[in-house]
C-alpha cells in the first residue's frame, strides 16, 4: 500500500461538518491519487466528541475552554495510529499553537493551507471572509492573509457590519438569536437550507459590492453545507475544508 502516512481527524465539530469533511477527503482521493476503488482511497482515524465546548464561545468567554476535549481527541488519534491530524473547524485553529504545544501529532492548520491558496489565486487582492465571530474578531485569517500581501474585509467592516455578521452569517450557523444567545437550529442541526444559502449569499455580495472582495473564504466548516460550488457573489468561493483535504491527502501519500 502507497500510503505513507494515517490521516487523523478530528471532528464533532460540527458534526455535519466532519462528516463533509470526509466526503471531500474522497474527492481529493479521485482528483489526486486517481482513486477508483474501495482500495484506492486513504485510511483515516476519527474521533468525534460533539460535546467539546463551542469555540466561538470559548472566545468570548462564554464557555469553557475546549483544549483539552481537542487534545482528548488528539490523544484518541495517536493511540489509533494516526501520522498526523487534521481539525474540522475553522474557530477551533484559535486554539492550534496550544494543541501543538501538548500533543506530539503533527497538526496542518486549515487556516494557513486557505491563505495560500487565496494567495495563489487572487494575488495581493481584497479577500471576504464568511466566518464565525470568533474567527473575525480574533483576525484568525486576517493576519496569514496580510503576511502574504493580501487584505482581508469581514462583514464587521462594513456599514451595519453587527446587524449583518449576526443575521446573515451568525443565524444561519447557530439559528435564531434569542436573549442575548444563539439558542440553536441552524446549519449545526439540519446541515444547510436554502433560507441559510440565500442569508450567506446576501452577506457575500456586501462583501464584494461594498468591500471590494476580490475573493472569498466560507470560514466555518458548516458554511459549505449551505453555500455550496466554487463561486458566489460573482467571485470564486474558498473552501478551506476541501483545500485541508487535499493538503492531508498529498502529505498522506507522501506526494
Amino acid at each position: 500500500m502507497r500510503q505513507e502516512r494515517l490521516i487523523g481527524i478530528v471532528g464533532g465539530l460540527g458534526p455535519f461538518a466532519h462528516i463533509d469533511f470526509e466526503r471531500k477527503l474522497l474527492d481529493a482521493a479521485s482528483e489526486l491519487i486517481g482513486a477508483r476503488r474501495d482500495q484506492d482511497f486513504p485510511q483515516w482515524v476519527l474521533s468525534s466528541i460533539p460535546q467539546t465546548p463551542d469555540r466561538t464561545e470559548a472566545y468570548f468567554g462564554e464557555a469553557d475552554d475546549p483544549t483539552p476535549v481537542l487534545l482528548r481527541s488528539l490523544e484518541r488519534l495517536r493511540r489509533a495510529g494516526a501520522d498526523f491530524a487534521v481539525v474540522a473547524c475553522n474557530t477551533a485553529h484559535l486554539f492550534l499553537d496550544r494543541l501543538r504545544d501538548e500533543s506530539p501529532l503533527p497538526i496542518i492548520s486549515l487556516i494557513e493551507v486557505t491563505a495560500d491558496e487565496a494567495a495563489r489565486i487572487a494575488p495581493g487582492r481584497s479577500v471576504g471572509l464568511l466566518a464565525t465571530s470568533g474567527t473575525l474578531r480574533s483576525r484568525l485569517y486576517h493576519e496569514p492573509l496580510e503576511a502574504r500581501g493580501m487584505r482581508a474585509v469581514s462583514p464587521f467592516d462594513l456599514e451595519g457590519g453587527e446587524t449583518l455578521q449576526r443575521s446573515n452569517v451568525m443565524e444561519p450557523i447557530y439559528g435564531p438569536w434569542v436573549d442575548g444567545r444563539h439558542r440553536g437550529g441552524g446549519i449545526k442541526t439540519d446541515g444547510g437550507s436554502a433560507s441559510a444559502r440565500a442569508l450567506l449569499e446576501g452577506a457575500a455580495e456586501r462583501l464584494v459590492a461594498d468591500g471590494g472582495a476580490d475573493v472569498l473564504v466560507a470560514g466555518c466548516t458548516e458554511i459549505p453545507l449551505a453555500l455550496e460550488g466554487t463561486e458566489v457573489a460573482g467571485r470564486p468561493l474558498l473552501d478551506p475544508a476541501a483545500l485541508l483535504a487535499k493538503a492531508a491527502v498529498r502529505y498522506a501519500d507522501g506526494v
